[in-house]
């Protein structure tokens, strides 16, 4: 793997590209308080939010092309936070200087994008992650390896959902490009999270579904809901329903197997079984508690800093920089972010053509 440069103190020097929300909310605070990195150039077209970032943030090379950040040799790594529709072209350009990636999701719009961005990182020998931020959660990741123990026994069923406010509620007012097929819409915004965390959770892929939507904003032939059913390789079914114009975030997962049955939330997660010992039972519960309680102290403390940080943003952004040092696999990869998109490429098909459609 590709040999970083050093910056001040022997510092990782990481660069962003897009400076919306998810850039000065999350990731610029998070690698702000990470000692090994330092955030040493950014790009944006839009003036204004150069000059905030320049004035908050005290970043000291601002460029409004990403390709003239890239010629300057001021980064070892890049975080693309731009819409999707330049996810791909601003991850291969990286690639081709040298440079690390993490690629907000979803890593390309297409398949044969994704496919080729994964290539490319294998050719060059360089850390591509997609950033999939929920798979970090300490709940989601007890989950993952519950499931892997065995205990749960032979998958049966498994139910799925997330669901959120969506653009226009919760997100700032600039919401319009969600509602654009070729970004994907719901079903690369929201829908994309759900199928990859079943890729993190199921020991099986998904090889079948049948999809329905509804359009909740009808000046846009886009869906804002969607409901499918899934078919897995061992045959065990499944149903998922994500979308937006919720008034409250729900994010859970449910797995059923002959030896017992795992619930999982961002908030909790409960293991139960014909022998379950209730005082596993009120264990589990104080632990989800003592979580709940660090995870609301966390969340209080960034909206007094006027951040969006949650400890899933800091685990990953410790994940990519970890693969980066150690020349290792970081833990999602291109090849999931390909699987992701053929299920979600599958839904949206289903949805065209209202029947199933086989991966």
């Amino acid at each position: 793997m590709k040999k970083y440069m050093y910056g001040e103190a022997g510092k990782l020097r990481i660069g962003i590209i897009g400076l919306g929300r998810v850039a000065t909310a999350t990731h610029i605070p998070v690698l702000k308080q990470i000692r090994t990195v330092e955030i040493t150039a950014c790009s944006e077209v839009n003036k204004d939010r150069i000059n905030r970032v320049k004035e908050f943030f005290r970043i000291p090379n601002l460029f409004q092309d990403y390709r003239e950040m890239y010629k300057s040799g001021l980064i070892d790594a890049v975080y693309i936070c731009t819409p999707p529709d330049m996810h791909y072209e601003a991850s291969v350009a990286a690639m081709k200087h040298g440079i690390h990636v993490l690629c907000e999701k979803p890593m390309g719009r297409t398949i044969e994008e994704a496919k080729k961005m994964t290539a490319l990182a294998d050719k060059c020998d360089l850390v591509l992650m997609p950033g999939f931020k929920y798979r970090y959660n300490t709940h989601l990741q007890r989950a993952a390896k519950c499931v892997d123990s065995g205990k749960l026994g032979e998958i049966l069923q498994v139910e799925a959902a997330f669901m959120t406010p969506g653009p226009y509620i919760s997100w700032d007012p600039k919401s319009d490009w969600y509602m654009h097929r070729e970004n994907g819409g719901v079903v690369y915004d929201i829908g994309v999270h759900v199928i990859e965390l079943l890729n993190l959770l199921l020991p099986q892929r998904i090889n079948s579904v049948t999809a329905y939507s509804h359009n909740g904003y009808h000046d846009y032939n886009t869906p804002t809901n969607v409901s499918c059913s899934f078919l897995l390789d061992s045959g065990a079914t499944g149903t998922v329903v994500f979308g937006w114009r919720s008034s409250v975030d729900i994010t859970k997962v449910a797995i059923y197997g002959t030896g017992g049955a795992v619930s999982v939330s961002l908030k909790s997660i409960e293991y139960i079984n014909a022998g379950t010992d209730p005082k596993d039972r009120i264990i589990s519960h104080l632990t989800n508690s003592a979580n709940e309680v660090k995870t609301v102290t966390n969340r209080i403390i960034s909206i007094l800093k006027g951040t969006e940080v949650s400890i899933n943003d800091f685990q990953q952004a410790k994940a990519f920089i970890a693969a980066i040092e150690k020349k290792a696999q970081p833990p999602v990869t291109g090849e999931d972010a390909v699987y992701v998109h053929k299920v979600l490429q599958a839904i949206w098909e289903s949805i065209d053509k209202q029947c199933p459609i086989y991966l």
